[in-house]
């Protein structure tokens, strides 16, 4: 513990003079429990030389008596560090134990033959933190006798200057000069870190042991540079992969530090550089980026085990050196690219396929010539020598005045079948060349022309061929034309041949369409005339009997022609769906909850024979489709299946979630994408491959006469395709049948397609006004009877233009009923869209027969437009009719 300075009485004034820390220490030190006894009594030498050094702002210390104890100033203070203040008074050798073999001998030279000794810049290893870590310290001192009043010396008096922080700083920024002038003289990276390694080696006093990492393009650290440590050892690992933790911790580096500590645990190997223990701390230093480059990588360095306290100072030193060795590496690198792309282009000018040649100066001397240059002249020293030394024959040719232009107008010339005369050989003949060139004036930095760069080829061979070529198309126009007069003849008979074929096979398909025209026709007429037939007998009959008063069979023709117009209109909506043409009310559908919702019904009407499974995919996509046609669809393909297997078997409907490539899509004229897959696959007798050609034709079944229309799966097809998808067939005659229809997959959610239970519509009971347009008397006539007895006002017009006139005026109106088809150029969409423009919440209810789903939007209505499909029932339409008006839309 530090002994307290509290106030006593002030003694020895004389002797301990001045008001600093170290006088008043004196002054209050026990001085009689010490061998030096009262200080009245210690010697006049002592005495001066205490007084000289508590007034002195220079670093001493006195030492006095045979155990030379101990006295100092303030300014000696830092150099003790926690010695102070217990080594007042106490003997050197206890004072200074570390460093006493390194100084005893100079002591034993004052005090043994009265000698003064000096040292400059003495490196001593001291203890001052008082840990037991050696500290590397520089000193310059000198040791004098002091005199006892006998004369003899007792004493030593001792002048130090400190000087550790410059000698340090100065062996430093002499590495960082040595490095510096080491790595000018490299002009390759690997000149540069050998430079670099040679250079850090000698430093071993500050860095036991130094490794630089460079990046590949990988970011893969591989070891560059090794000084002070062995190859292999677990410290210099040759490769360190991105964020590697051991040892050096890299992932560092990766989060953006510069420069950190790394604490290296004891070990017997590792390096210890200029001194005898091995650093306890290295540092990382990242070599800093050159421009927009990533740094290029980073300085591993043991540092020196005896300077503690120095991390900052190391740090910034280590930084220093990094950025002397990235900028040196990254100029290497950038003149070794330069350096390979010369000898590219160089590499690249003698060896290209046209020759080349550079000249210099008036005189039009040779600098450069390429391979090719060399082979068309046919000499080897051409370099130093003017154009007409090496090849005079050209003398006359005009190449010289040539030359003479181009250099001095600085115009470059473009030469095309230039005719030269060269001699290939010395002594031989001349041959006569053609080529095409341009010379090229080169210029220097003031835009001055210095010399002229020659490119070109030697197109001597392409000329022969040429004229070659040229006789050759001579004798084959001659040929062709002979043979053009053959064959104009010889096509003259073909085209009148080919008209008479094309007269005969227009004739055919004028037969086959004819053909399918007479058969669509007349299975439309067929099944027509029988529904006709009940219609008209039924309404006959009920005429008879009432003309006759009796009443009691009314209902049963009613029924009997109710059940034949129905029959109608699921044939008109098959044709339609077969054309496409039918009116659709598409909706985001779950086709899982339909195929429940109809299970129910599939199962009665298949019968208790046919066993029936369905298997739902999880997770099935949405599609966009009309659910009611959908539930029609299904049901008409399971009463096939059900027909196919007569004796009962098994039934199955599967949905799948369908990916379709270009492959697939390909195969099922799909275009690729997803889609959501409904199958129905029966057990029964399967189809020939001839079968399933027509199946899909209109009126085609296989089913005993009576049993079907053959609409069917027409209709099917017409819908699916209508809907955006497809369906296809899969069957083999005894393995069954499988039907899937294909729709695109919908990104909405499902909506809930189920209705409420209406109740029966009750006459009088509704209120409000509706126009209603269609330009058929008795449909409108039909519309306003009902709503008459619904209790609605009606307004009626036959045309778009008479119902605009009403939309267009104060009349209040509830609801616009119109047909879609009008006569006199406005349909009934634009009917609708005009009336918005002055009512723009009018509730709008459409109604159509036939193929007018584009008019009406193709399923994609606004807000408060609705779609009803001819022929509808008059509860269908009043049911619909309230709902519109009481409900809102």
């Amino acid at each position: 513990m530090t002994p307290s300075l509290s106030p006593q009485p002030e003694r020895h004034a004389d002797i301990f003079i001045g008001h600093s820390e170290m006088a008043r220490r004196m002054r209050q030190h026990d001085w009689e429990a010490t061998p030096l006894g009262p200080p009245d009594r210690w010697p006049q030498g002592l005495k001066a030389a205490l007084r000289i050094l508590l007034t002195s702002r220079f670093e001493m210390w006195v030492g006095w008596g045979p155990d030379i104890a101990f006295f100092y100033n303030d300014a000696y203070r830092p150099t003790l560090g926690v010695k102070h203040p217990e080594a007042l008074g106490r003997p050197t050798a206890l004072v200074w134990r570390e460093i006493w073999d390194d100084v005893k001998g100079r002591m034993h030279a004052v005090y043994e033959r009265g000698e003064s000794t000096w040292d400059s810049s003495l490196m001593l290893l001291i203890d001052r933190a008082g840990t037991g870590t050696l500290e590397e310290t520089y000193h310059t001192f000198s040791y004098s006798p002091l005199l006892d009043d006998d004369g003899s010396v007792n004493g030593l008096f001792c002048a130090v200057s400190e000087e550790t922080r410059r000698i340090i700083s100065e062996r430093r920024l002499g590495l960082l000069h040595e490095l510096g002038a080491a790595m000018s003289l490299g002009g390759t990276r690997q000149q540069v870190l050998d430079a670099a390694c040679a250079t850090v080696a000698r430093a071993q006093h500050d860095l036991p042991f130094s490794l630089i990492y460079l990046y590949d393009a990988h970011g893969t650290a591989r070891l560059a540079c090794n000084a002070g440590i062995p190859s292999g050892h677990r410290l210099a690992p040759r490769v360190l992969l991105p964020g590697t933790p051991q040892p050096w911790q890299l992932e560092r580096l990766a989060r953006g530090e510069p420069a950190y500590a790394v604490p290296l645990a004891p070990a017997a190997d590792t390096p210890t550089g200029a001194w005898q223990a091995p650093p306890h701390t290295a540092f990382v230093v990242a070599l800093p980026p050159q421009g927009d480059s990533r740094s290029a990588g980073f300085f591993v360095c043991g540092c020196n085990p005896h300077r503690p306290g120095d991390d900052a100072e190391i740090q910034a030193f280590l930084q220093l050196l990094a950025g002397q060795v990235a900028p040196a590496i990254a100029q290497a690198e950038a003149l070794e690219s330069r350096t390979a792309e010369r000898d590219r282009l160089r590499d690249l000018f003698s060896k290209a396929p046209g020759f080349m040649c550079v000249m210099h100066g008036p005189e039009h001397v040779f600098e450069f010539v390429n391979e090719s240059y060399q082979q068309l002249i046919g000499r080897q020293d051409l370099e130093g020598k003017t154009v007409l030394e090496a090849m005079p024959e050209l003398e006359g040719q005009g190449i010289r005045e040539l030359l003479d232009e181009v250099y001095r107008t600085g115009r470059p010339y473009i030469g095309k079948n230039l005719k030269v005369q060269l001699r290939r050989t010395p002594g031989g003949p001349l041959t006569e060349h053609y080529l095409n060139f341009v010379y090229q004036p080169t210029l220097d930095g003031q835009g001055a022309v210095t010399g002229i760069f020659a490119e070109g080829h030697d197109v001597t061979d392409q000329r022969v061929a040429e004229e070659e070529l040229r006789m050759l198309n001579r004798e084959l126009e001659s040929r062709v034309a002979e043979r053009t007069r053959d064959l104009e003849d010889a096509l003259a008979r073909l085209t009148a041949e080919s008209r008479e074929r094309e007269a005969v096979q227009e004739a055919l398909r004028q037969s086959q369409k004819m053909e399918a025209v007479g058969q669509l026709t007349g299975g439309l007429a067929h099944d027509f005339n029988n529904l006709l037939a009940t219609i008209s007998g039924s309404l006959e009959l009920l005429n008879r009997r009432v003309a006759q008063g009796r009443f009691d069979d009314l209902a049963r023709y009613v029924t009997v022609g109710q059940g034949a117009a129905r029959r109608a209109a699921s044939l008109t909506h098959r044709m339609l769906a077969f054309s496409r043409r039918q009116t659709l009310d598409p909706k985001a559908t779950d086709v899982n909850r339909l195929v429940r919702g109809m299970e129910e019904l599939i199962r009665r009407t298949i019968g208790p024979e046919t066993e029936l499974e369905v298997v739902n995919a999880v997770g099935l996509w949405t599609t966009h489709v009309d659910p009611h046609q959908l539930e029609s669809t299904l049901l008409n393909l399971c009463i096939n299946s059900r027909d196919a297997m007569p004796g009962g078997g098994r039934l199955t409907i599967e949905t799948v979630n369908a990916w379709m490539d270009e492959r697939a899509g390909r195969e099922r004229d799909l275009p690729p994408g997803q889609y959501v897959s409904l199958c129905v696959t029966d057990t029964g007798a399967g189809m020939t491959p001839e079968i399933m050609g027509r199946i899909f034709e209109p009126f085609f079944t296989t089913k005993p006469i009576g049993m079907g229309t053959g609409l069917g799966l027409s209709m099917v097809y017409g819908f699916a395709r209508q809907s955006g998808g497809q369906v296809r067939a899969y069957s083999e005659p005894g393995m069954g049948t499988t039907m899937c229809i294909y729709l695109p997959r919908h990104e909405a959610p499902a909506e809930d397609s189920g209705l409420p239970a209406t109740p029966p519509v009750e006459p009088g009971e509704g209120s409000g006004v509706v126009l209603v347009v269609d330009d058929e008397p008795s449909v409108r006539s039909l519309v306003v009877e009902v709503l008459h007895e619904m209790g609605y006002q009606t307004l009626e017009a036959g045309d778009g233009a008479a119902a605009l006139e009403v939309l267009q005026s104060r009349t209040h109106l509830d609801l616009l009923i119109t047909d879609v088809g009008l006569p006199g150029g406005m349909n009934g969409r634009q009917l609708a869209d005009g009336g918005r423009l002055t009512r723009p919440d009018l509730k709008i209810l459409f109604i159509t027969g036939y193929a007018e789903n584009a008019a009406v939007g193709n399923g994609h209505l606004e807000r408060g437009m609705h779609v009803l499909t001819k022929p509808f029932t008059l509860d269908a339409l009043a049911h619909r009719v309230r709902n519109l008006i009481q409900q809102g839309s």
